[in-house]
């Protein structure tokens, strides 16, 4: 810095004195090559001690002290004002002298070139890790339009440095704050973003981004929805979520279970306790679940099905099914299996799946037999009475279009409909009266006549 205060010239009046005496100027050489000069307010008694320690010194050196001490406390009569300053500089500047930038101060009192005004923005920076422009420029005393020119070429310059929302931050004072941020975890098991934002006075992103590469190493924790957890606190939270999740053994929605876990943490830590978000407990559950610390299956990311549960469902499907050769999809909707006809025909790929029930092909095969019976013998039977109780009118029809004995009658043409009852005649015709029994029966028929009927 170059002041342009009211000050005299930069010359010593000494220098005066010896420029006016050469002989003198030669004496004081030879003065200072045979002893060290004492300095001004020495005693006689200080002057004698050094005469005998050093030799006698003759009266013209301590004449020429006299004189050293005379020029010392000398004050020179000439000044120079702000104004010559000030002239000086623009004279030196436009001789090109002055070959680089000079910068005024707020106060004009003094200039300031760019390089030395970085080196103080580096010192300063350095001192505090952490500063402000705005707090810079008071500081330095220059115009924050300086400071804002050489803060960028520093943290330019510098990797080490980053220049967020007009503050100049460092890597040690992020480091700094993180060993405080993790100490201040170890004692409280979590920490808010949002908490250490607002004490910092940043944004919770650049938390996020300071955070995360010194996470394991720094800052002992886990990082998880918007919350840093320690260690032991993450791995208590795992044994809860693994102890409820093995615990369910029917299907449950997740967000369920872990309101009940939150509600378990406030009786046990009271209002002040350790606040979890949902989201934390659903990271574990699927960390356990990839793991296989826990069997079951998710659906839509939150309708958990235990494992215990699905084979259960198994296993009363299977065993009513081989009992009755049939099962109704009531019954896997009292189980809680979604889509019941898809559920049947994916695990009995041979089964029926007819309007009310899914049938085992022996149905088929029991109607077929009684069928082709009945046209062998010329007999008519009652369809409705050979099929189980628990099949309607619509399920037969589609059983008996299965059977082979009614598709090969079709084929002949030996058999004709009639609303709801099925005829097999054989070249003769039926008499009004027993058609007319026939159509206002309510029940699906199926006759064979070998003859007329009279």
């Amino acid at each position: 810095r170059l002041s342009v205060r009211s000050q005299a010239p930069s010359f010593s009046p000494l220098r005066q004195v010896e420029s006016r005496d050469p002989q003198l100027r030669r004496r004081l050489d030879r003065s200072r090559q045979t002893a060290p000069l004492p300095v001004s307010g020495d005693t006689a008694a200080d002057r004698a001690g050094s005469e005998g320690a050093g030799g006698a010194m003759d009266a013209e050196l301590l004449e020429l002290q006299r004189q050293l001490e005379a020029a010392q406390s000398a004050r020179s009569s000439v000044r120079l004002s702000e104004r010559n300053v000030v002239e000086l500089v623009q004279k030196l500047q436009e001789r090109g002298l002055i070959d680089f930038e000079l910068l005024h101060t707020v106060s004009g009192k003094e200039y300031i070139t760019s390089d030395h005004l970085k080196h103080e923005i580096k010192v300063e920076i350095k001192k505090r890790g952490r500063a402000s422009l705005v707090d810079l420029s008071d500081t330095l005393g220059v115009d924050l339009y300086h400071i804002e020119r050489q803060a960028q070429k520093v943290v330019t310059e510098d990797p080490a440095l980053m220049l967020i929302n007009a503050e100049i931050m460092s890597q040690s004072y992020w480091d700094t704050v993180t060993e405080e941020i993790n100490e201040k975890l170890q004692e409280r098991s979590q920490i808010a973003l949002a908490e250490i934002a607002a004490q910092l006075h940043i944004g919770s992103e650049l938390v996020l981004n300071i955070l995360e590469p010194r996470l394991g190493t720094i800052v002992q924790g886990r990082l998880e929805g918007g919350q840093l957890y320690t260690p032991a606190y993450v791995s208590r939270i795992t044994a809860m979520v693994r102890g409820a999740t093995r615990g369910l053994t029917v299907p449950t929605n997740l967000p369920s279970v872990w309101n009940s876990l939150q509600q378990q943490l406030q009786e046990m830590h009271g209002a002040n306790g350790v606040s979890v978000e949902g989201s934390f407990f659903q990271s574990i559950f699927v960390a356990l679940l990839k793991e296989g610390a826990v069997l079951g299956s998710v659906r839509a990311g939150v309708h958990w099905t235990p494992a215990v549960f699905a084979h259960a469902q198994k296993e009363s499907v299977d065993a009513f099914f081989s009992q009755n050769s049939y099962i109704g999809y009531e019954v896997l909707q009292k189980l809680v299996i979604p889509q019941p006809k898809q559920y049947l025909e994916a695990r009995y790929p041979d089964g029926i799946a007819l309007e009310a029930v899914f049938v085992h092909p022996s149905v088929v095969d029991m109607l077929d037999a009684a069928v082709g019976d009945a046209i062998e013998n010329g007999q008519w039977i009652d369809s409705l009475s050979i099929l189980p109780s628990y099949i309607s009118g619509p399920d037969a029809t589609k059983i008996l279009s299965l059977c082979p004995s009614f598709q090969k009658a079709a084929k002949v043409g030996i058999f004709k409909v009639i609303e709801i009852c099925v005829l097999f005649i054989n070249g003769h015709t039926l008499k009004k009266s027993f058609f007319a029994v026939f159509k206002s029966s309510a029940i699906w028929r199926i006759m064979c006549l070998q003859q007329c009927v009279h």
